[in-house]
C-alpha cells in the first residue's frame, strides 16, 4: 500500500471516543520493528507511514505480522494490536548465476542429464517459482522436479550427439516463471562447449601437386609448401609432415621436408641435365591419442635456364677530360661476352638515355662511349655512367659497371651582372669617397676562371676622365665617388662598368652604370631683376600722382636647383609704409595699393626677400629705394605729342663697334703673317749633297767589324751586329714585309773594292702586332636636329699597319644603354667601312648629345681591337617658337590691363616676357608693336619687352588702348608670337599746380654697354702692339753661325776626343748607340735611355759632308747630367 494510506478505525474497533484521542495522549508503539504504522490522534484511523516489504520483514516465512501496542491515558489503557501482512507478486525469479558454463565431449551419448543451478523467488505461494523453459535447441532439452518444500529445480538432458565440428559451441536461454498475477519472470544463459576427440584425419588441398622449378636454384629455396588441414583442434590438429617409403633416396636428398610447416626447400643444387622430374610422397600425421594421417603426390619439374651471367670489361677509360671536348671524341673502349648459348647468350650493352653520351658499335662484342652533346661543367660537373650488359635469355641476366667522368673546368662563360642597367641615385654633396654601390657579377667557372676583376671603362666628359670621378674596387666591385659632385654642375653620368675573368683567354662583360645626382637645396635663389651692383641699392622713381595699382617695379629671380627646390616666392621684409604697397608672392610685382598723400614720405625704402621651396629654405634679398618725382599738370591745350628721343643703340655705341672690329682683323692678321714667317724652312745649298751614315772605328778604320751598311742611318737603330756571337740582333720592330740585305766583311780590312762579302736575305713575315689605330682619339660629330633618319653622319676609319687577314678590320659599336634605350636603337655602322648612320631623327630640345664608343677590331688570332670616343652634339635648329609667359593669359585671350589717365610720361605700363626652349643663339627675343591703337602714346623696348608712356594722356586719346606687341626669336627663319593687350584709362582727381614740380628724367649717355665697348676696345689694341713689337724683335735677331759650318747634322763626341761621323755618336764603348740618336733631319739629339749621372758629352755640328775629315770644322757644345 503507499504512504498515507488508511488500515483501520483504532477508535471504532477499541470503543474509543474519539474527540478524546488527542486529550488522553493516545499513541503508538512498535514491537521490534521499524515504525510502518501511525494512529491519528484526531480521527482514530491507524495510516501508513513508510511503504512496508513483506520479504524483508519475514524472511522464508509463509505468515508475516506486524505487532505492536497503543496506549492512552486518564486513564491509561493499553492495547495489543497484530497487522497481518499480505503477499502481493512484486517479485520475480532470479537465478544465483546469470550464466551457466557446461563442457561436454562430443562424444558424449544421447540422454544424458547435467544438473542446473534452480532460480529463486521471494514471494511465497502461488507467487514462487511455478514453471522452467529452455530456448529451442535440436541437441538440449529440460527436465523439472519438484522439492519437498514445494520448490521447483531443473535438469539439462542431451538428446541429440554433439559435432565439435560442425558446432563447436551451443548458446542456451533458460527462464524460470512464477504463478503470481500478472506473471513474473527470469533468465540465465548456459553456454555449452563442446569438447575435441580425434575423430578426423588430415587432409591435403589436393591429391596430386604438380610444381616446375628452374635448375641453379639456389639452397634452402622454398619450393612449395604442403597444406594438410586437420578439423580437429588441439593436439589432434597439429600436424607432422614426412616423405612416405615411396619417395626416392635422390629425391630425399635434393629436396628438404620441413616437419612442421610442410615447406619443400631446395637442398642440393638441382641441375636439369641430371634429373628433369622428381616423384615424392607426402604424408601428414596428426598427434592425436589415436593418430590418423593423410597423405598426397607430388611431381617437380626442372626447367632449363639462362644461369651464366654476361660480362662486361672496361678497356679504357679516359677522366678527367675538359669541358669543351669535341662532340664525336672516344671516351671509352668497352668489351662484352656471355658463356651461354643461344638467345642466352647474346648480349646488349646500354648506358642512361639521359646522358649526353652514345655507345657505338666497333667490332663484335666491342663498343665505344662517344660524346653525343656538347659538354658543360657549369650545369653537370661529372656523369656517373653505368655501363649495363643484358643478355636475351629468358629471364634476362644482366650485369653492370659505374664510371665516374669529371670534367675539367674552361672559360668559356662570360661573368653575368644580375642588371644589364644600374641606377644608382647619389645626393649632391656627397663625401668623396663614399660607397655608392656594390656591382658584383656571378661566374660559374671554377678556379682561376672564376676570379673577377672590377674596372671602370675609360670614358671622358668634359676632359675629364671616369677613372678621376669614380673608382672600383677590382675584388668585389664596390663602387665608391672620388669627389664631391654638385647637382648644378653634374646632374648625370654614365658609363659602364667591365668584369673580366681571370681565365686564358680572360672573358668579360660590362654593364651600364646611370649615376643620377639627386638635388640638395644648397644654392641661394639669384635677384636677376632689377640688376644691381652686388650689396648695391636699387633706385627706382615713380611720379607721385601714380594711380592705385600702377607696376612699381618686379623683382625676379632665379634658383639653379631643381624643380621643387627653385620655386620662387616673394615677400616683404621690411617697407616703409606696408599700406602703400602690395607685392605679389608668385610673380614679383610691386604695385601701388593706393594713391599717395601728401604726408607719404618722398622716400621709400622696401626689402623684398626671394625665398625658394628647399628644405630648410634658403632666400635672396633685393632692398629697392624708391624716390617720388612732382610733375606739374598742364592743361588740356598745352598737351602736344613729345617722343621719348633715346636709342639704346646710339651712335658712338655704332663708332666704338667698328673700332673693336678693325683693330681686332689687324690684331688677327699680324699674327697670321708671323706664323708664316716662322714656319719657312730655308732653302739649302747645292754644294752640300745628301750624307750616309756610317761607323768609324778609334783604329781609323773605315769599316767597324761586320757592320750593317745601308742607305739609311734609321737602320743602325733597327739592327746590331754582335760580331763575337755571330749573331744578327733586332733592336725594335722592323717594318712589315721589309727585305734587308746584311752583308758580313772581314775583321782585317776595311771596306774596299775589292772586298769580299757574304750576302743574305733577311725575309720578315707579318704576325698580328698591331692594333688599329683611329686618326684622333675621339671624334666629335655634329648633326642638325630633325635629322632624316638613316643618315650619313660621318666615317670613323682606323688603319692597320699589318698585312692580309691581320689588316682587315670591322667595326662596331660597344653596346650602351641611355635611359633604357641602347645605342644600337640610335646609330648603326657599317662593319666595312666605319660608315656611322643615325637611326632617328634628333631634338636638340630632348637630347643635346650622345657619347659613346665605337670598336675597331682586325681579323688575326688572336683579333686585336682599339676603340674611339665618338662625341655627337645635336645641333639646334629654330623650330620651337617664343611663348609668351607674362602677362599671363588663357590660351587666345585678350589681356586687360588698367592705367590712370593722370601717369605721367615715361611710366610702367606692362612688361611683356617671353622665353624660347631652342639654343642660346636661336632663343634671344626681339620685342616690337605689330598694331597699336595710337604709335606716339607708348613706345617698346625691344630687349626687355618693357612698355611705357611716351607722353601723358590728352582728352582727345581714346579710354581704351589696344596694342598687339610681337615677339621673335633671333633663328632663321624666325619665329614668333604675340599677345594682345586691351589697356584701358582710369579717371583720377588732378592736384593744384603748386602741388607738384617738374624733375627732368635723369639720362647717362655713358651707359654700361658703352664702357664695356671702350674697355674691348683697349685691350684689343694693346695686344696688337705687343705682338707687332715681338714680331719686329724676332725678324731683327741675327743666328750666330761659324764661319766654315754649313748646315750640318748633330754629333756626339764623348770627353775622350772620339772621332765622329756623320751625325753618328764614336767611341770607345759601343753601349753609347744605345744613349742617344741623332735625328739630322729634324735636328734634334735623341736620348735613347737614362745616361750615367754626371758624365759630359761635347755635341758637335758637322758639315753635310761625305765623311769626318781632320780638317772638318765643327759647332761644339757640352751636354752635361747632373750628378
Amino acid at each position: 500500500m503507499k504512504e498515507g494510506s488508511v488500515v483501520a478505525n483504532l477508535a471504532v474497533d477499541l470503543g474509543l471516543d474519539v474527540p478524546a484521542l488527542r486529550a488522553r495522549k493516545m499513541r503508538l508503539d512498535v514491537i521490534a520493528n521499524q515504525k510502518y504504522v501511525d494512529v491519528n490522534k484526531d480521527t482514530g484511523e491507524l495510516y501508513i507511514v513508510e511503504k512496508i516489504d513483506r520479504e524483508h520483514l519475514c524472511i522464508s516465512k509463509t505468515t508475516c505480522f506486524l505487532k505492536m501496542d497503543a496506549t492512552i491515558e486518564n486513564p491509561v489503557r493499553m492495547f495489543n494490536i497484530e497487522l497481518e501482512i499480505l503477499d502481493i507478486n512484486d517479485n520475480a525469479p532470479h537465478f544465483r548465476r546469470d550464466t551457466m558454463h557446461l563442457d561436454i565431449s562430443e562424444s558424449t551419448a544421447a540422454g544424458e542429464r547435467f544438473a542446473l543451478t534452480n532460480a529463486v523467488d521471494p514471494d511465497i505461494g502461488t507467487n514462487s517459482i511455478k514453471s522452467y523453459y529452455l530456448s529451442e535447441s535440436e541437441h538440449f532439452g529440460i527436465e523439472i522436479h519438484t522439492g519437498r518444500d514445494g520448490s521447483k529445480f531443473t535438469d539439462l538432458v542431451l538428446k541429440k550427439s554433439l559435432d565439435r565440428e560442425l558446432q563447436p559451441l551451443h548458446d542456451l536461454i533458460l527462464t524460470a516463471t512464477d504463478g503470481g498475477v500478472p506473471t513474473r519472470s527470469g533468465t540465465a544463459r548456459i553456454i555449452v562447449r563442446v569438447l575435441d576427440t580425434n575423430d578426423n584425419s588430415p587432409q591435403f588441398d589436393q591429391e596430386n601437386y604438380s610444381i616446375n622449378i628452374t635448375e641453379n636454384l639456389p639452397v634452402g629455396s622454398l619450393v612449395v609448401k604442403m597444406n594438410a588441414t586437420d578439423l580437429d583442434e588441439g593436439s589432434n590438429s597439429e600436424l607432422v609432415y614426412a616423405y612416405s617409403l615411396y619417395t626416392s633416396e635422390k629425391a630425399q636428398d635434393t629436396f628438404s621436408l620441413n616437419s612442421k610447416t610442410g615447406e619443400i626447400r631446395v637442398k642440393e643444387m638441382v641441375n636439369y641435365e641430371d634429373f628433369k622430374i622428381y616423384d615424392m610422397e607426402i604424408m601428414a600425421r596428426d598427434r592425436g591419442a589415436d593418430s590418423l594421417s593423410g597423405q598426397c603426390k607430388l611431381t617437380i619439374l626442372v626447367t632449363d635456364m639462362n644461369d651464366n651471367h654476361p660480362e662486361i670489361s672496361i678497356k679504357s677509360f679516359q677522366s678527367p677530360v675538359k669541358e669543351n671536348i669535341a662532340v664525336d671524341t672516344v671516351i671509352s673502349v668497352i668489351s662484352i661476352s656471355d658463356q651461354d648459348s643461344g638467345d642466352n647468350g647474346i648480349v646488349d650493352l646500354s648506358i642512361q638515355t639521359n646522358l649526353p653520351f652514345m655507345l657505338r658499335k666497333s667490332s663484335d662484342n666491342y663498343y665505344e662511349l662517344v660524346v653525343s652533346e656538347r659538354l658543360d661543367r657549369e650545369k653537370v660537373p661529372e656523369y656517373e655512367i653505368t655501363f649495363t650488359v643484358t643478355d636475351r635469355g629468358s629471364p634476362p641476366l644482366s650485369d653492370n659497371e659505374t664510371m665516374t667522368l669529371e670534367l675539367l673546368d674552361v672559360n668559356d662563360n662570360v661573368p653575368k651582372f644580375p642588371q644589364s642597367f644600374y641606377t644608382i641615385r647619389v645626393m649632391e654633396n656627397n663625401a668623396p669617397g663614399a660607397l655608392l654601390s656594390s656591382l658584383t657579377a656571378y661566374d660559374p667557372d671554377l678556379h682561376e676562371n672564376q676570379y673577377l676583376v672590377y674596372f671602370i671603362l675609360e670614358k671622358e666628359i668634359a676632359n675629364t676622365s671616369m677613372s678621376m670621378l669614380f673608382s672600383i674596387n677590382p675584388e668585389n666591385g664596390n663602387l665608391y665617388g672620388l669627389k664631391t659632385f654638385d647637382y648644378e654642375i653634374e646632374k648625370e653620368f654614365l658609363f659602364h662598368i667591365e668584369a673580366r675573368d681571370s681565365g686564358v683567354p680572360p672573358l668579360s662583360s660590362n654593364v651600364t652604370v646611370h649615376i643620377i645626382i639627386v638635388d640638395q637645396n644648397d644654392n641661394t635663389p639669384v635677384i636677376v631683376s632689377p640688376w644691381r651692383a652686388h650689396g648695391s641699392l636699387v633706385e627706382e622713381k615713380i611720379p607721385r600722382s601714380t594711380d592705385k595699382g600702377s607696376l612699381v617695379s618686379k623683382v625676379i629671380a632665379i634658383d639653379t636647383d631643381s624643380v621643387l627646390n627653385s620655386r620662387i616666392t616673394y615677400q616683404f621684409l621690411q617697407v616703409t609704409d606696408a599700406t602703400l604697397f602690395s607685392l605679389d608672392q608668385y610673380n614679383g610685382e610691386i604695385r601701388t595699393m593706393r594713391m599717395f598723400s601728401y604726408r607719404d614720405p618722398r622716400h621709400q625704402r622696401m626689402v623684398v626677400v626671394a625665398k625658394d621651396n628647399g628644405e630648410p629654405a634658403l632666400s635672396a634679398t633685393v632692398t629697392i629705394k624708391l624716390s617720388t618725382v612732382e610733375t606739374a599738370v598742364k592743361t588740356h591745350s598745352d598737351f602736344t605729342e613729345v617722343p621719348l628721343g633715346y636709342d639704346i643703340f646710339s651712335d658712338l655705341n655704332l663708332y666704338l663697334v667698328i673700332g673693336l672690329g678693325s683693330v681686332s682683323f689687324l690684331l688677327l692678321i699680324t699674327i697670321l703673317v708671323t706664323i708664316v714667317i716662322k714656319c719657312q724652312k730655308p732653302k739649302t745649298s747645292k754644294a752640300a749633297p745628301p750624307c750616309r751614315n756610317s761607323v768609324i772605328s778609334e783604329r781609323n778604320s773605315t769599316i767597324a767589324d761586320s757592320t750593317l751598311v745601308s742607305n739609311d742611318a734609321y737602320w743602325y737603330s733597327l739592327f746590331l751586329a754582335e760580331t763575337r756571337k755571330g749573331k744578327l740582333v733586332v733592336r725594335q720592330p722592323a717594318p712589315k714585309g721589309s727585305r734587308y740585305i746584311v752583308s758580313s766583311l772581314p775583321r782585317s780590312t776595311g771596306l774596299t773594292e775589292t772586298s769580299d762579302s757574304a750576302a743574305s736575305t733577311l725575309q720578315l713575315l707579318d704576325v698580328n702586332d698591331n692594333v688599329p689605330k683611329f686618326p684622333q682619339s675621339f671624334y666629335t660629330i655634329r648633326v642638325m636636329e630633325n635629322n632624316a633618319p638613316g643618315a650619313l653622319l660621318s666615317s670613323l676609319t682606323a688603319y692597320d699597319p699589318d698585312l692580309h687577314e691581320n689588316q682587315y678590320l670591322v667595326y662596331f659599336i660597344l653596346e650602351k644603354e641611355i635611359a633604357n634605350t641602347s645605342m644600337s636603337m640610335l646609330f648603326s655602322i657599317n662593319p666595312e667601312n666605319g660608315n656611322l648612320y643615325g637611326l632617328k631623327t634628333f631634338d636638340y630640345e630632348i637630347e643635346k648629345e650622345f657619347l659613346f664608343h665605337i670598336e675597331a677590331r682586325d681579323s688575326g688570332v688572336p683579333p686585336l681591337s682599339s676603340n674611339v670616343t665618338v662625341h655627337i652634339i645635336i645641333v639646334d635648329q629654330n623650330d620651337n617658337s617664343p611663348v609668351i609667359v607674362s602677362p599671363w593669359r588663357a590660351h587666345g585671350s585678350v589681356v586687360e590691363e588698367k592705367i590712370p589717365r593722370s601717369t605721367d610720361k615715361g611710366s610702367l605700363v606692362s612688361k611683356v616676357i617671353a622665353i624660347d626652349t631652342d639654343s642660346v643663339l636661336n632663343s634671344r627675343i626681339t620685342y616690337q608693336f605689330l598694331q597699336v591703337t595710337d604709335a606716339t602714346l607708348f613706345s617698346l623696348d625691344q630687349y626687355n619687352g618693357e612698355i611705357r608712356t611716351m607722353r601723358m594722356f590728352s582728352y582727345r586719346d581714346p579710354l581704351h588702348q589696344r596694342m598687339v606687341v610681337v615677339a621673335k626669336d633671333n633663328g632663321e627663319p624666325a619665329l614668333s608670337a604675340t599677345v594682345t593687350i586691351k589697356l584701358s584709362t582710369v579717371e583720377t582727381a588732378v592736384k593744384t599746380h603748386s602741388d607738384l614740380t617738374e624733375v627732368p628724367l635723369g639720362y647717362d649717355i655713358f651707359s654700361d654697354l658703352n664702357l664695356y665697348l671702350v674697355i674691348g676696345l683697349g685691350s684689343v689694341s694693346f695686344l696688337l702692339l705687343i705682338t707687332i713689337l715681338v714680331t719686329i724683335v724676332i725678324k731683327c735677331q741675327k743666328p750666330k753661325t761659324s764661319k766654315a759650318a754649313p748646315p750640318c747634322r748633330n754629333s756626339v763626341i764623348s770627353e775622350r776626343n772620339s772621332t765622329i761621323a756623320d751625325s753618328t755618336l764614336v767611341s770607345n764603348d759601343a753601349y753609347w748607340y744605345s744613349l742617344f740618336l741623332a735625328e739630322t733631319r729634324k735636328g734634334k739629339l735623341v736620348v735613347r735611355q737614362p745616361a750615367p749621372k754626371g758624365s759630359r758629352y761635347i755635341v758637335s755640328s758637322l758639315p753635310r759632308s761625305t765623311g769626318l775629315t781632320e780638317t772638318s770644322d765643327s759647332a761644339a757644345s757640352t751636354l752635361q747630367y747632373p750628378k
